[in-house]
């Protein structure tokens, strides 16, 4: 049944017979009100029950509805406390291997660190031969390289040294050859000056015995002309008479 509302021109009478006192005291009513009434009393009975039927179906159902949701929810608690167990042990089961599996990885990790260490302090050893090896090399290099020097040195000292004496030689040389071309010069230009002097003396004297011849002509010259003056003289005084044959120069 609904509860909409009814436009009835009973409207109000019905309203006022829902109030029991003043259903007590109403006289005024006819028979067809009366009888309306006790069908209404009787239609509203009718719903009251009805209307307490249905709460306690909705009673019962939101009863059983709770119950279920409680049975479901204990079923859920105890599945959910089944499943936490489980994943507790099956979490217990994880850490322990977690734990041994840490344990394993720990003692690889050790073992390994122990196999760094091992190879680390090898490879410092191999290093320090390596060096060791490398430095003994370094300085053999080094006195090689000194002995190498030294020998480069002393050769180009003695090189130095044998050009300086070649260099001196070849100086005593040339000055030798300087003091015999000087004193060859120096020969010469006595020879060529003592040539000079002959023929210079010789020139003199050639002019001497020129001057000499030149006045013995000229002398000869002189008594050939006093003679030729003496026959002339002579011939005069004598006249024709032949001269001699011979006559002295």
């Amino acid at each position: 049944p609904s509860a909409t509302p009814v436009s009835s021109q009973y409207l109000g009478t019905l309203k006022v017979l829902e109030d029991k006192h003043v259903q007590k005291s109403s006289t005024e009513f006819g028979k067809a009100d009366s009888l309306r009434a006790a069908v209404f009393q009787n239609w509203l009975k009718k719903k009251k029950g009805v209307l307490l039927e249905l709460k306690r179906i909705e009673k019962e159902k939101a009863e059983s509805l709770r119950n279920n949701t409680e049975e479901k929810e204990a079923v859920k608690r105890e599945e959910a406390i089944a499943s936490f167990e489980a994943w507790k042990k099956k979490k217990g089961r994880e850490a322990k291997k977690l734990s041994e599996r840490k344990k394993l990885e720990e003692i690889q990790r050790n073992k390994e660190a122990e196999q760094n260490e091992e190879k680390i302090e090898a490879a410092q050893k191999a290093f320090e031969k390596w060096k060791e090896r490398k430095v003994e090399y370094l300085r053999e290099q080094c006195r090689k390289e000194k002995q190498s020097e030294r020998i480069q040195k002393k050769k180009e000292e003695e090189l130095v040294a044998e050009k300086k004496r070649d260099s001196v030689s070849a100086v005593e040389k040339w000055n030798e050859k300087k003091k015999k071309y000087i004193k060859q010069k120096k020969a010469e230009k006595i020879l060529e000056r003592r040539k000079q002097e002959i023929q210079q003396a010789k020139k003199e004297e050639k002019n001497k015995r020129a001057v000499e011849e030149y006045e013995r002509w000229l002398e000869k010259k002189e008594r050939r002309e006093q003679l030729e003056k003496k026959q002339k003289k002579l011939q005069a005084v004598h006249g024709d008479e032949a001269p001699s044959p011979w006559s002295p120069p």
